[in-house]
């Protein structure tokens, strides 16, 4: 399939080079995480989407996971409401194969790996990135379909900012930021919460998020700064299969402390490093649980330290760097303990060398060694070759990544395997990117293949986990951006997705087809609006009930959000979402949120 859609992405190479014209670049927009650097994203030889503030702010949207839905690669699946689990699957990867940093601090839970996106918001974000394929090279475990970072917003003039929203349900939405700078030294402050409930009783969830960024700049690239950011928030689970739960709640608490420095050496050398801390607790109670009062509560600290030498000669720009981290885990009931301080360290050492050969052809190499006890050792490559002409883009990528089993695999009482070995995938990519209608536009064509070997999943001959599952996926993801002039943007893309299990079956929640399609700019006047179309097809699943194997119909939402100024310091933000009341279930057993319509204020002071 791979040959049959390369030689039909090359056709479409040729004949719109043909007929493109020499043009600038179509964004100025800047990506971090494909390289380590900031750099063009225009530039990037790599599958990677940036959601700006910008797109942020027209979507009204308050969580991450809701921006990540629409993106090419992607599917985020929630169990029922707002406050649900929310999972991301990215190339047809597990939820548990994608890494999600702030600003470079790792976030992925150490205990049975993978993040639960329906924690983050979007305050405070300056933008969100997520590339797409293997990259264990530069960032180590996780990174096996790929990489979600979030950017925090910097402090670049003195002002404010409040939002309120309103809706059905009881749903209610406040935001506030704010910014100073005071000579040498820096700051914005963001705080956001969300509540609301669903359709049954015991059925309500809630958020509450504030950070905090202080800098001091010591010269032109020379900064020192501090991040802390908490999240909390609880969510009652009205049933459980067949049963109905009503006093069931969970509630989940994230803590991030970071100390970034970046310290310009000389004109073309810079020293990164980052010091960090993240606490997090989950906890679980059920009063009406068949054995009695039951509670849970899991705590999950990581302490990581990185630093990376930079240097941009004129062919080779060179990156080195070594990182540490040490987690732990303690895991426990009312019934007593299950794990007590397990922990782990990892130390790893990296370097990157991007080439350029000439005529637009570049050369980008780099390999990561990570170690830890007990699962060992891994040796992560990656390698990619470009071509960048004015009339379009190409590469050609390879690497390898790897998931450490989580602290639970490894020690949890009777199904706990100290003898796991890392999840190991091996992942092939070619891209090609060509401006369209006079430059305008930019449409895209990547397709990948990934397998992935040494699964860990529970084995019932032995009542443990073991590494014992295998995977595949072959994908093409095909994307469209297109400038309208001052009407604004339009956006549309489409996934193909093919995946096996070990013994050839679908992959669970993972859908042949899915995309989407959007617009965002101004509707009259001053009046700007944005609309987007998500679609998802028909995917494997289990009943929560009957624990058989089932298809899941597809579906397909609709949402919009218009601002309407008021003042030069005030609009009124009017967002509607599901607007065609499309009754569906993105997680079978879990019914999603009908429509629903919401009124909001912005008010900025600058």
């Amino acid at each position: 399939m791979l040959k049959t859609v390369s030689a039909g992405a090359v056709a479409l190479l040729v004949c719109a080079a043909a007929a493109a014209q020499v043009v600038p670049p179509f964004t100025d927009a800047v990506v971090v995480t494909a390289s380590g650097i900031e750099e063009p994203v225009d530039d990037v030889p790599a599958a990677v989407t940036v959601i700006s503030r910008a797109e942020i702010d027209a979507s009204g949207l308050t969580l991450v996971g809701d921006l990540l839905r629409s993106l090419p690669g992607t599917v985020m699946l929630r169990s029922g409401y707002d406050g649900g689990v929310a999972s991301l699957f990215v190339r047809g990867t597990s939820s548990t194969h994608t890494l999600v940093l702030l600003d470079g601090v790792r976030l992925n839970s150490p205990f049975f790996g993978g993040y639960d996106f329906s924690l983050p918001m979007t305050a405070g974000l300056e933008r969100v990135e997520l590339v797409r394929g293997a990259y264990s090279a530069l960032y180590g475990a996780d990174a096996l379909g790929g990489v979600v970072q979030l950017v925090t917003a910097p402090p670049k003039r003195d002002g404010a900012s409040l939002s309120v929203e309103t809706g059905p349900d009881g749903w209610r939405r406040a935001e506030l930021g704010g910014s100073v700078v005071a000579g040498r030294w820096a700051g914005t402050v963001s705080a956001a919460s969300r509540e609301g409930s669903g359709p049954l009783a015991n059925d309500d969830f809630s958020s509450r998020e504030a950070m905090l960024d202080l800098g001091y700049t010591a010269g032109e690239g020379r900064r020192v700064g501090v991040l802390v950011r908490r999240t909390a928030g609880s969510t009652e689970v009205p049933f459980v299969g067949a049963d109905r739960t009503p006093r069931r709640r969970t509630t989940a608490e994230e803590t991030v402390a970071a100390v970034p420095v970046r310290w310009r050496l000389g004109a073309r050398t810079a020293l990164e490093a980052n010091v960090s801390w993240v606490a997090r607790d989950m906890g679980f109670e059920d009063p009406d649980d068949p054995t009695g009062f039951v509670s849970g509560d899991t705590t999950a600290d990581s302490t990581g330290a990185r630093v990376v030498l930079r240097h941009a000669g004129a062919v080779h720009a060179l990156s080195a760097g070594a990182e540490w981290r040490r987690d732990r885990v303690t895991d426990g009931s009312n019934f007593g303990f299950t794990l007590h301080d397990a922990t782990q360290s990892t130390r790893s050492v990296f370097a990157q060398d991007h080439v350029a050969l000439g005529a637009g052809a570049a050369l980008i190499a780099g390999v990561r060694w990570d170690d830890a006890q007990p699962w060992g050792s891994e040796l992560s490559p990656r390698l990619t070759v470009s071509l960048d002409r004015r009339s379009f883009r190409g590469w050609v990528s390879w690497g390898r990544a790897f998931r450490a089993p989580g602290l639970g695999e490894l020690y949890f009482p009777f199904s706990g395997n100290p003898h796991l070995r890392p999840e190991r995938s091996r992942n092939a990519e070619a891209g090609l990117a060509v401006p369209v209608l006079g430059g305008r536009g930019r449409l895209q064509v990547v397709g990948f293949r990934n397998r992935t070997t040494d699964l860990v999943e529970f084995e019932y001959a032995s009542y443990a986990f073991a590494n014992v599952g295998r995977a595949a996926q072959d994908g093409v993801e095909l994307s469209w951006l297109q400038a309208t002039g001052a009407w604004g943007e339009l956006e549309a893309a489409l996934t193909w997705l093919h995946t096996g299990d070990g013994s050839g079956a679908p992959l669970l929640r993972r859908p042949s087809w899915s995309g989407s399609a959007g617009w965002r700019g101004v509707v009259a006047g001053r009046v700007t609006g944005a609309f987007t179309l998500v679609w998802v097809g028909r995917r494997a699943d289990v009943d929560p009930v009957t624990f058989a194997r089932v298809d899941d119909p597809g579906f397909l939402t609709a949402d919009a959000a218009v601002a309407v100024p008021l003042s030069a310091a005030l609009r009124l933000r009017l967002r509607g979402e599901n607007l065609t009341g499309r009754r569906y279930e993105a997680v079978r057993g879990y019914p999603a949120p009908g429509r629903r319509l919401m009124v909001g204020l912005d008010a900025r002071l600058q």
